[in-house]
């Protein structure tokens, strides 16, 4: 459940800024009755409340409160469970809401700007994301945190009809059992000079399509940080990226002479690696099999780095 009003007098009577914006209940202390079967932690939601009232009840526990906090006395426990006979529910949490199908693919968290129970308004553009964890995977399963900064509607996996609403993203993935509390941080790569509206967190115990029985994960203490100093991305107007017919990408002319020898990286919109190699020239020919759509490139050197959306034709 959401309380934006709460988290607004907090931050007008204690002086704290907005540009301090984090996010709500981060080490998971305060929980309460949903409607789900158990408790889920408040400003977080499960699939148990989703928006499909069919699949609710039917819908397996897939999280619990933990007393192996990093800090505090609790932590959030995530674990993927077997249901429905074949299919391995993913043990995930998210500060959005649940859109559920009875195919598993077809199934995504979303931001619901007309509901304030079912969004989390944050307007500055912080740095980069940690979130503290444990974790025990089962088959070389990976847990993951994404986090959409966006304005409008925004879903997780992303949708086509709102990628162009995306301000910023953050992805950790965490690979390999983790026994011990261990912080993990990953930087936002900003699509947009303009600020976001919203904060869309999904936070799960397995890979998105491919979870396994059994995995756990323990998550606490989220924190958004945010530098006054530092390298920061430079301007969209200064520093031009296309693609070409060819399947190579250009860069401008600006970006050989401010930042040299860089290096260029291609995501895809889920915040996968799909390309990286070295700027020796202005045309990059793109090796190996990356395949036309929407991507994200970011360029990066000692002097600076830059990043914007890019449709590889």
């Amino acid at each position: 459940m959401k309380k934006q009003l709460l988290f607004i007098a907090i931050a007008v009577f204690t002086g704290v800024g907005l540009f301090g914006q984090q996010v709500q209940n981060p080490g998971f202390e305060n929980w309460e009755d949903a409607g789900a079967s158990i408790d889920e932690p408040t400003e977080w939601s499960s699939l148990q409340t989703s928006d499909n009232s069919i699949i609710n009840p039917l819908a397996p526990v897939v999280w619990g409160q933990s007393s192996d906090a990093h800090t505090g006395n609790y932590a959030l426990k995530l674990f993927n469970v077997t249901a429905m006979g074949t299919i391995v529910a993913t043990g995930a949490i998210t500060n959005g809401r649940v859109h559920a199908e009875f195919d598993p693919s077809a199934s995504y968290m979303f931001t619901d700007p007309n509901d304030e129970q079912w969004h989390t308004v944050l307007t500055t553009r912080p740095d980069s994301v940690v979130v503290w964890a444990k974790y025990t995977p089962v088959n070389g399963d990976t847990a993951n945190v994404k986090v959409l900064l966006h304005v409008d509607e925004g879903t997780l996996p992303p949708q086509p009809e709102n990628q162009g609403n995306w301000i910023a993203f953050a992805q950790i993935s965490i690979v390999g059992t983790v026994d011990t509390w261990t912080r993990f941080s990953v930087p936002f790569t900003y699509f947009s000079n303009d600020n976001p509206q919203y904060m869309l967190i999904v936070a799960t115990a397995g890979a998105d399509y491919t979870p396994q029985d059994g995995s756990t994960v323990l998550y606490d203490d989220f924190e958004l940080i945010y530098n006054s100093t530092g390298i920061e991305e430079q301007s969209g107007e200064d520093f031009l990226v296309y693609s070409d017919n060819d399947h190579s990408i250009i860069l401008n002319e600006k970006i050989q002479n401010s930042f040299g020898d860089a290096t260029l990286q291609l995501f895809s919109l889920n915040g996968k690696l799909v390309w990286k190699g070295q700027v020796s020239s202005n045309r990059i020919i793109l090796s190996g099999s990356v395949h036309s759509g929407l991507y994200i490139v970011k360029v990066n050197s000692k002097a600076g780095s830059y990043s914007q959306k890019l449709f590889l034709k």
